[in-house]
């Protein structure tokens, strides 16, 4: 049983928002690349797990742990009964090569080691296991899900830590069966008591290169008409509410000013002045905390992100989206 959704990550939601608000240079297309490949590994490997069935098992998706002085994030944690198996997900496409503990493509060594990152994350709980005095396992996994990922080595122990994607199906039955009790809700309440926040991830856009206004949701166009409730985009035809573009203009304004604070004029500037300040402050109220202190007020998004915001159950759209294609 999955406990909890598989996000994207912060890196992720920063690059979205930036591309659609300027021209990425060379090494930001780059990790916006890297970053959408990896997401897109982590969705094959919980597609799979879903098909394969986890209901003997508890499985902690995208976590981040502090255990100590430092935070160790984690794509997945599969628990029961008999302990946590760690599986670090790699979305590797094309031939590599395994040598002398060195990985390389075509020819290349790769900056990456994930036999040491999945050691260190390994160790990491093991740390917690003994703090907390229990004795539960501690197993990890390097999960390869991509069809197209060929591995060649001579070291054969290497194999014992891999799972590729013809193997993954199987990988995934052996947890059928399993016990979920007193000592996998114990497990997860110890890794529930140290779940942190990403603290790595910072933003610092120069707001000069970012194009203001509000885009369309269907082509990501700015080429948008007002009426009196909705934009209309001229390149598509779709139909998006005020509010709906709103809270993507949120989301992105979150993510490009991570951690800053957000005031009404601020944001006003951020969407071009797209909408009136009446129009927008009664979405900020709706959708923000509001911290007032003395003349100053600052807003801060109640969401993760865009996505969260309106699929929310409670929320009340008067209008509605029409999309087109």
């Amino acid at each position: 049983m999955f406990l909890n959704p598989r996000l994207k990550s912060h890196d992720l939601l920063f690059y979205d928002a930036l591309e659609k608000r300027s021209e990425l240079t060379k090494q930001e297309n780059r990790r916006h690349a890297a970053t959408l490949k990896g997401f897109e590994g982590e969705c094959l490997y919980d597609e799979i797990f879903n098909d394969v069935g986890h209901g003997d098992v508890l499985v902690y998706r995208d976590l981040y742990i502090k255990i100590g002085e430092s935070v160790t994030q984690y794509d997945a944690l599969v628990i029961d009964d008999e302990g946590i198996a760690v599986n670090e997900i790699k979305n590797y496409t094309g031939d590599y090569k395994v040598e002398g503990g060195d990985w390389y493509r075509a020819g290349r060594r790769i900056s990456e080691d994930p036999v040491a990152q999945l050691n260190r994350a390994v160790g990491k709980l093991i740390g917690l296991r003994n703090a907390a005095n229990s004795s539960f396992r501690v197993s990890g996994k390097l999960i390869f899900p991509s069809d197209d990922f060929y591995l060649h080595t001579d070291d054969n122990s290497l194999w014992s830590k891999i799972v590729v994607r013809s193997d993954l199906r199987r990988y995934f039955r052996q947890f059928r069966g399993g016990k979920i009790g007193n000592k996998s809700q114990f497990i997860v309440r110890l890794l529930s008591e140290h779940i942190a926040e990403n603290p790595y991830f910072k933003s610092d856009v120069d707001e000069t290169r970012l194009r203001k206004g509000v885009y369309c949701e269907q082509c990501s166009s700015y080429n948008l008409l007002k009426t009196r409730f909705h934009f209309t985009c001229t390149e598509c035809q779709s139909k998006m509410t005020n509010e709906t573009l709103l809270l993507r203009a949120l989301s992105d304004y979150k993510y490009l000013f991570y951690g800053k604070p957000m005031t009404r004029v601020s944001f006003m500037n951020f969407i071009g002045h797209s909408l009136t300040f009446k129009v927008v402050y009664r979405i900020l109220l709706k959708h923000c905390y509001v911290d007032r202190k003395g003349k100053k007020t600052t807003y801060t998004f109640k969401y993760r992100n865009f996505e969260e915001a309106i699929s929310k159950a409670e929320l009340y759209f008067k209008y509605k989206d029409h999309l087109k294609g």
